[in-house]
């Protein structure tokens, strides 16, 4: 049985390249960390969107850290804001207001209500950076 070497070296160099392109969007400077940023930002403005209101600081306080290696980060309460109205701090006043579960648990809710579509999303993120078959 004869193989055509020219077939077998362009199918090697079209593979090399769909690996390194692979390999590229998993790195933390990659689609691996445009992903995790893209959940961050959903995930972020979904807990500020469903936040009870009062005086807006709540809702105001949301924020997100991002980590770049190996990428991460988080969604929290600023712990340095203020109410502006009552002096009092949101980062404290806050995890009582989630502990109250059903919709004052903003943070469960992102996870229960849009977690699926910020991982969808994420998955998006990094399939559209692999290389196309064809």
């Amino acid at each position: 049985m004869s193989v055509d070497p020219r077939l077998t070296i362009r199918g090697i160099q079209e593979l090399q390249r769909a690996n390194a392109q692979m390999i590229n969007a998993l790195k933390p400077s990659g689609a691996r960390g445009r992903a995790v940023q893209y959940g961050l930002t959903d995930g972020q403005r979904y807990a500020q969107a469903i936040t009870h209101v009062d005086t807006g600081a709540l809702k105001a306080s949301h924020r997100m850290k991002y980590n770049a290696g190996p990428p991460s980060g988080e969604i929290y309460i600023d712990p340095t804001t203020r109410n502006p109205v009552t002096n009092a701090m949101p980062s404290i006043y806050g995890v009582y207001e989630h502990g109250h579960g059903g919709t004052h648990a903003f943070y469960e809710r992102v996870e229960r209500e849009r977690g699926k579509v910020i991982s969808d999303g994420m998955i998006g993120v990094i399939t559209g950076a692999f290389p196309r078959g064809g």
